[in-house]
């Protein structure tokens, strides 16, 4: 029987709801007729241009291309996705919705974000290593980074956000085997599976729009780091009984005080005590 033309369903011409969601930009894919400036009129041709556009962040053996625009754009979606999956997993051990971001602007949560970063940059080169060796080096590395993360808040600003305390084998409170071993998992399900899909939502970005957004997307991370950082700070003073004097203490006073910080740290506590600097002086410093 000889076939129709219907035969081949991913030839025919696309939706624009199809358009938008498969093209990823104007990038040429060799050994299609996808060109430079030309927009995809089928299935086939919009796929192949934006599967183009994610091997074009890898190198030649297949790795991810550790440029600023791929880690910056990893950290984001993973900031996202992370506050929001943990949004909704602690919903029913919390029995109330509460805010758990990391950042005082933005549904965003650091934790997530710098530790897709480390497990993609220290994974990266083991592409070919066993799933073991794999585990075994993203569970240190996790590890570490939850280490350093909690130590870092609890010594600077007396703050607990975590705590694994009466936990078997934790070190300080801050890390323990177990979640060791989860990082573990984590890394394994990252590099084989969350990783692709990431880079593959990364290549959504048109390219015609890509250099802007991220330069904007960057400023007001910094902008949202240095806030948040600032608000800690003066939130610590704050609970440590020094008092409003300095330009700088008013702001944070007036935009961040306590009742914000509480209210957008939930899952966040604050123990002046607990941190190792003084909080007067280095008010006065």
């Amino acid at each position: 029987m000889k076939k129709t033309d219907t035969y081949h369903t991913n030839e025919s011409p696309l939706d624009e709801s199809q358009l938008a969601y498969a093209s990823a930009g104007n990038t040429s894919v060799q050994g299609s007729q996808v060109q430079e400036g030309k927009q995809p009129t089928t299935l086939r041709e919009a796929l192949e241009e934006r599967r183009a556009s994610r091997h074009a962040h890898q190198t030649d053996d297949g790795l991810i291309e550790l440029s600023f625009y791929n880690l910056f754009w990893i950290f984001m979606v993973a900031s996202f996705v992370g506050l929001f999956l943990e949004t909704i997993v602690s919903y029913p051990i919390d029995g109330i919705w509460k805010d758990r971001a990391g950042f005082v602007w933005g549904p965003l949560s650091p934790i997530y974000g710098v530790g897709a970063v480390l497990m993609t940059v220290g994974l990266n080169g083991m592409k070919g290593k066993t799933a073991l060796h794999t585990f075994a080096f993203a569970a240190l590395l996790g590890g570490a980074f939850e280490f350093c993360a909690g130590f870092f808040f609890e010594e600077a600003f007396g703050i607990v956000a975590w705590s694994y305390e009466g936990q078997p084998f934790n070190l300080m409170g801050h890390t323990c085997l177990g979640i060791a071993l989860v990082w573990g998992a984590l890394g394994l399900i990252w590099t084989r599976m969350l990783l692709p899909l990431t880079m593959d939502v990364i290549a959504l970005i048109p390219t015609r729009i890509a250099c802007g957004l991220t330069a904007a997307a960057t400023i007001f991370i910094v902008a949202d780091i240095v806030l948040t950082l600032g608000a800690f700070n003066c939130w610590f003073e704050r609970s440590a009984g020094v008092e409003v004097s300095t330009p700088v203490q008013e702001f944070f006073d007036q935009n961040f005080g306590d009742e914000f910080m509480q209210e957008r740290f939930q899952t966040m506590s604050l123990y002046p005590e607990v941190a190792t600097r003084d909080a007067q002086s280095a008010s006065e410093a």
